[in-house]
């Protein structure tokens, strides 16, 4: 019974209903925040902590057309922890983390987006974390024709010690005069955003599609 709804629903476009309690939950985190800034650049001036919560921001928005749960480790300029935003992500049982950042180089012909997921933890959780790092990418360079650094294994807390498949993404370089004239429009923040959901949605309809076409016998 179980294959047969999976097939259906993916016939059908995975069209999720908001209320739908079976719609998987997803902890979007906006790096850093309140006293800690994270990179910055001047002049003009920019604070990766601004871009990155009105990026995730975006990103909830858009998820929420989709159907999906989602879950903010913050929604406004505050201070939260690394431990606090791993115990949001584990406490709220979700399905997926996705951490939002930008990137800063001393080499200011620097450019580009990548992201990072971590080979800790069980082996099908981190095969899991860079399919969905994968999907990511693809999706956030056909929105926004950026150059791409590809995924990287990494090691950052969130994406360490989080119990789920999580990503951390790298929008793109506010050390670059070129890059963070960009990333300061909104509609260049919608483009990054829009990949970040495509590729999430993308990630859960490759799931479905492998989990409707299994055997009932296999999955009893």
């Amino acid at each position: 019974m179980r294959a047969i709804v999976l097939f259906v629903f993916f016939c059908f476009g995975f069209s999720l209903q908001a209320a739908d309690p079976a719609a998987p939950t997803i902890v979007i985190d906006p790096g850093h925040g309140g006293t800690d800034r994270g990179a910055k650049a001047k002049p003009p001036y920019c604070e990766e902590k601004k871009i990155s919560l009105l990026t995730a921001r975006l990103v909830k928005k858009y998820l929420d057309q989709l159907g999906y749960h989602v879950v903010m480790t913050r929604n406004t300029d505050a201070f939260v922890s690394l431990p606090d935003r791993v115990e949001i992500a584990n406490q709220a049982a979700c399905n997926i983390f996705v951490s939002v950042h930008f990137n800063s180089s001393r080499h200011t012909s620097a450019q580009g987006i990548e992201v990072f997921f971590s080979e800790s933890g069980e082996t099908a959780r981190s095969s899991a974390s860079r399919k969905l790092a994968d999907s990511i990418l693809s999706r956030v360079i056909r929105q926004t024709s950026a150059h791409s650094r590809g995924v990287k294994r990494g090691n950052f807390y969130v994406i360490r010690e989080t119990s789920m498949p999580s990503v951390l993404v790298e929008g793109g370089f506010i050390s670059n005069d070129e890059e963070r004239a960009f990333l300061k429009t909104r509609e260049y923040q919608e483009k990054i955003a829009q990949g970040i959901a495509d590729g999430i949605d993308s990630y859960f309809k490759q799931r479905w599609q492998k989990a409707a076409s299994t055997p009932v016998a296999a999955i009893q």
